[in-house]
C-alpha cells in the first residue's frame, strides 16, 4: 500500500484479499445506547475538489467551541462511502458530551495513490480547523478513529509529521494535521506492504496486496517508490511525541487484521516511548477518545494569566526558533511548556545535537 499504491483491482480481487471488513461503530455504556441517531446538521461538505472529498458533520449545542472527533471507513481503500449515512448515533452521543462529530468520505485506489487518500485524510482535519470559527470547533482538540483502512488512516495521522505547509498558497494547507488522540479497529501497523510477509508469515506471492506493490514500484521508479515506503511506514514515523493512540486487539491468522499487526504495533511503541493503549471494546474506545477531548492542554508551569506563557529562555547558541509554525497545540520537550508541532520539532533537534556535543566525562 504505502503512497505507492495506484494499481487499479477488480472488487472481486480485494474483497478476496481483505475478508469481510470489520465494521464495528463507537458506543457509549449500555445506558447510552437510548441515544437516537442524530441527523447531521451539515451534510457532503466539500472539503476539497474531488468528488468524494466530502463529510457529514454533526455539531454540539453548546456556547463554547467544541472538540472534534472524526471517523474514517473502512472498506480497504476499494469500497466504503457517507453518502446515505446521514444518521447516526456516534455522532448523537458525541454530540451529547459536547463534541463535534464528522464523518469523512475519501478517494479510493482506482481513483489516487494512497498518499493521495491520505492528503484526503489529513485535509479533512486541516479544512475544518480552517473552519473552526465557522462551526464553533476547538481546531486544539481534534482526534481520529475508523475501522480496518479508516483505523490504519487515523494511526498515519498519528504518527506522521506534522503535514502543514505555512507557505502554501490554498490556506487550508496552512493548517496543522496534528492529532490530541487516535485509534480504531482491524488496525495494519504499516503501510509499507514490503514488510508485510515478515509480519504475516507469509510468502510473498500470498501478501495481501503484493502484486499491486510490484506493479507500483515498475512504474514509479525505485527512488520514489523508497520514497513512499518511508513516508508511509506508520513503524518507522512513530515516536514518543505521537499522538496518545488506542486500537483493539487483532484478530488470529495471517489476514489484514491479524494481531500479529498490533504485536509489532506495540513493539515499535514501547521501543520508541509513543502512547499506545491495545484494549477491546467500543466503550473503551469511546472513554478513551472523550477523555483526550474534554481535557484541555495544562498550562505549563510559569504561564501568566490570559495565557501568555513565561516560558524558559531557549540557549543562545541555538539561534532563533523558526518564524513560521504550525497551529496545533502540544508539550513541547526539554520542559519548554506548550506550543507548536515545529516548535517542538526545533527544539527536539536541538536538544539531541546538544548531548551529542557533550564531554564524555558529562554524560
Amino acid at each position: 500500500m504505502r503512497g505507492s499504491i495506484d494499481i487499479k483491482y477488480t472488487m472481486k480481487q480485494f474483497s478476496i484479499l481483505l475478508g469481510a471488513s470489520v465494521v464495528i461503530t463507537l458506543g457509549q455504556a449500555q445506558a447510552q445506547e437510548s441515544i437516537e441517531p442524530k441527523e447531521a446538521d451539515h451534510k457532503l461538505v466539500a472539503y476539497g475538489k474531488e468528488e468524494r472529498q466530502v463529510l457529514h458533520l454533526w455539531l454540539p449545542k453548546t456556547k463554547a467551541p467544541a472538540p472534534l472527533v472524526l471517523h474514517y471507513h473502512g472498506g480497504g481503500f476499494v469500497v466504503g462511502d457517507i453518502r446515505e449515512k446521514t444518521h447516526n448515533r456516534t455522532a448523537a452521543m458525541c454530540n451529547a458530551v459536547g463534541i463535534a462529530y464528522a464523518d469523512v468520505e475519501y478517494r479510493l485506489l482506482n481513483q489516487a495513490m494512497l498518499h493521495e487518500i491520505m492528503n484526503d485524510c489529513s485535509r479533512a482535519v486541516q479544512f475544518l480547523r480552517y473552519n473552526a470559527k465557522k462551526y464553533n470547533l476547538d481546531k486544539n482538540r481534534v482526534a481520529s478513529y475508523g475501522e480496518s483502512a479508516g483505523a490504519s488512516a487515523s494511526l498515519w495521522m498519528a504518527t506522521i509529521d506534522d503535514q502543514a505547509d505555512p507557505k502554501a498558497k490554498d490556506p487550508v494547507l496552512r493548517e496543522s494535521t496534528r492529532l490530541a488522540a487516535a485509534g480504531g479497529f482491524g488496525v495494519q501497523a504499516t503501510f509499507d506492504v514490503i514488510q508485510w510477509p515478515k509480519i504475516l508469515g507469509l510468502p510473498e506471492d500470498k501478501t495481501p496486496y503484493w502484486g499491486m506493490i510490484k506493479s507500483a514500484k515498475a512504474r514509479l521508479g525505485e527512488k520514489r517508490f523508497n520514497e513512499l515506503r518511508k513516508h508511509m511506514d506508520m513503524l518507522h514515523n512513530m515516536d514518543k511525541n505521537d499522538s496518545p493512540m488506542h486500537f483493539s486487539p487483532g484478530k488470529e491468522g495471517q489476514g489484514v487484521h491479524s494481531q500479529r499487526f498490533v504485536d509489532v504495533l506495540e513493539k515499535r511503541a514501547k521501543e520508541v516511548g509513543a502512547s499506545l493503549i491495545i484494549k477491546p471494546g467500543r466503550q473503551s474506545l469511546i472513554q478513551f477518545l472523550t477523555g483526550k477531548l474534554k481535557t484541555k492542554p495544562k498550562p505549563a508551569s510559569g504561564q501568566r494569566p490570559g495565557g501568555k506563557q513565561a516560558r524558559k529562555p531557549f540557549p543562545k547558541h541555538w539561534g532563533d526558533p523558526p518564524a513560521d509554525q504550525t497551529s496545533d497545540y502540544r508539550k513541547l520537550p526539554g520542559d519548554y511548556g506548550f506550543g507548536s508541532g515545529t516548535l517542538a520539532n526545533w527544539i527536539q533537534k536541538h536538544l539531541e545535537r546538544d548531548a551529542e556535543q557533550k564531554p564524555k566525562d558529562e554524560k
